[in-house]
C-alpha cells in the first residue's frame, strides 16, 4: 500500500504520489488528522449518532448513513479544506473544483460473517448513473477523501475496500473463483486519523465490520464545477457566513450561475492560489 512519504502542514503531491495515483487509482495519508481533531470529531459523529437514534432515523442495521453531514455539525466545516489532504485534490484536479458531498457512515459491529459471506461485497465505481451515461473509457470527474474516524487496521473492522488499477479498467474487474473478490482487491486497513484519496473510477466497498466497535469514516467528494453536487443544492447562509473564500468557492458560492461553466476570477479563488504557487 502506497503512501506520501511526508505529509506537509500544506499537502505537496511529489511526481511518485501522482504517478502512482494515476496509475493505481489512491493514495494514503497517514496521520491526517491531528489528534485533537480526531476527537473532535468523533464527539461530534457520536453526537450525530445519538441524535439520529433518539428520532429514530437510522437503518434497520442500526447504521447511520448521513449525506451532507458538514451542515449538521461545525467540526465538519474545517475538513472542507484541511491542509494534509485537500490541496491533494485540486493538484489532481486543477483549481474548478467544488465539494460534491460530505458523506458520513457510522457502520455498527455485528456478528462474524459467515466465511462465504465475508467476500460478498457492493463493489462499485462513484458518480451515480455516470458510468452508465458516458461512453468508455470514463474520464476522471471526481475523487473522494476518506477520513478514518476509528481505527480500520484488523480484518473485522468494516474498511474501506478498493480494487487498485481499477481506475483503468473498461468494465468490472474480474473476480478470482477462489476467494469471491476482485483480482487485487485489498481492504485499506488504516489507522484512525489517516486518509485515503480515491477517485470515481476505482471500484470500492465497504467491509463487513464485526470488530466490537462503531466503524466510523466520513468522506468528503471533490469534482469539477460543472459537476452537480450530490447530496446539497446551495449550501446554508449560516454556513457561507462561516466561510473563508476557498472554502465559498469549495461549497459553490457563486455572483452567477454561469461561472459553473464559464469561471469567473471573483468565483475561483483557488486560481490565484493554484497560479501563485506555481510560480514559487
Amino acid at each position: 500500500m502506497h503512501a506520501m512519504t511526508q505529509p506537509l502542514a500544506q499537502a505537496v503531491l511529489t511526481p511518485e504520489d501522482q504517478a502512482f495515483f494515476e496509475q493505481q487509482g489512491y493514495l494514503l495519508v497517514e496521520d491526517a488528522l491531528s489528534s485533537d481533531v480526531l476527537a473532535e470529531l468523533n464527539a461530534a459523529t457520536d453526537e450525530l449518532y445519538a441524535r439520529d437514534a433518539d428520532a429514530g432515523r437510522l437503518e434497520k442495521s442500526g447504521k447511520l448513513n448521513m449525506r451532507n453531514c458538514i451542515v449538521e455539525h461545525p467540526a465538519f466545516l474545517q475538513l472542507l479544506d484541511w491542509p494534509t489532504t485537500v490541496p491533494l485534490a485540486w493538484q489532481l484536479l486543477g483549481w474548478n473544483i467544488q465539494m460534491l458531498t460530505s458523506h458520513l457512515i457510522v457502520l455498527p459491529s455485528g456478528d462474524e460473517p459467515a466465511q462465504d459471506e465475508k467476500n460478498k461485497l457492493g463493489w462499485h465505481r462513484d458518480g451515480g448513473t455516470s458510468p452508465r451515461d458516458m461512453s468508455e473509457p470514463h474520464p476522471r470527474i471526481l475523487l473522494k477523501i476518506a477520513y478514518a474516524l476509528s481505527d480500520q487496521t484488523a480484518p473485522a473492522s468494516g474498511a474501506t475496500w478498493i480494487v487498485p488499477g481499477s481506475n483503468r479498467l473498461l468494465g468490472r474487474p474480474a473476480t478470482d473463483p477462489t476467494t469471491g473478490l476482485p483480482y487485487g482487491a485489498q481492504a485499506m486497513n488504516i489507522r484512525a486519523g489517516s486518509a485515503f484519496l480515491f477517485e470515481q473510477r476505482t471500484y470500492h466497498s465497504i467491509g463487513h465490520n464485526w470488530a466490537g466497535f462503531p466503524r466510523k469514516t466520513v468522506f468528503f467528494g471533490y469534482g469539477y464545477r460543472w459537476v452537480k453536487p450530490m447530496d446539497y443544492i446551495a449550501m446554508p447562509d449560516e454556513l457561507v457566513a462561516r466561510c473563508n473564500p476557498i472554502q465559498k468557492q469549495l461549497i459553490g458560492v457563486v455572483g452567477d450561475p454561469l461561472s459553473y461553466y464559464l469561471p469567473q476570477d471573483e468565483d475561483v479563488p483557488l486560481k490565484a492560489l493554484v497560479e501563485t504557487e506555481a510560480n514559487q
